[in-house]
């Protein structure tokens, strides 16, 4: 992602124009507010620190079942976020096909989908593959 701002000291950001210079960010203590912030989360986001949710607690995924399975994708519900050192951020999910799952966040568009009209789509593409 391309910074909007850039920092010079501890306490000078530079705030980046529409011609590409960096210029002070001091105008009122509002707005230096929102630009530190902004400058935080992107240092963040830099270090590898900050975690973009693919989807919210409360959310309805569907998450493809096993081959022998009747049904080809369960509708979820999205519970909880967790973390594994194995697999790392996973999303997770409860349906009335199946207890309790944690999902990797890689799984998005593979195994877990935000649509109905995503995973109908993916099986497609398996199912014409074969």
């Amino acid at each position: 992602m391309e910074r909007l701002t850039q920092r010079e000291n501890d306490k000078l950001i530079m705030v980046k124009q529409d011609n590409g210079e960096y210029i002070p960010a001091y105008w009122d203590e509002d707005n230096f507010k929102a630009i530190k912030k902004l400058a935080d989360y992107e240092d963040l986001e830099e270090q590898g620190l900050l975690v973009r949710l693919p989807c919210k607690v409360g959310d309805t995924v569907y998450v493809k079942l096993s081959a022998y399975c009747k049904t080809k994708y369960a509708e979820a519900q999205v519970r909880d976020y967790t973390h594994f050192i194995s697999c790392g951020f996973c999303v997770v999910v409860t349906s009335e096909k199946f207890d309790k799952q944690s999902i990797p966040f890689s799984e998005f568009g593979k195994s877990i989908f935000l649509t109905r009209e995503e995973a109908e789509k993916k099986l497609e593409e398996i199912k014409n593959e074969k």
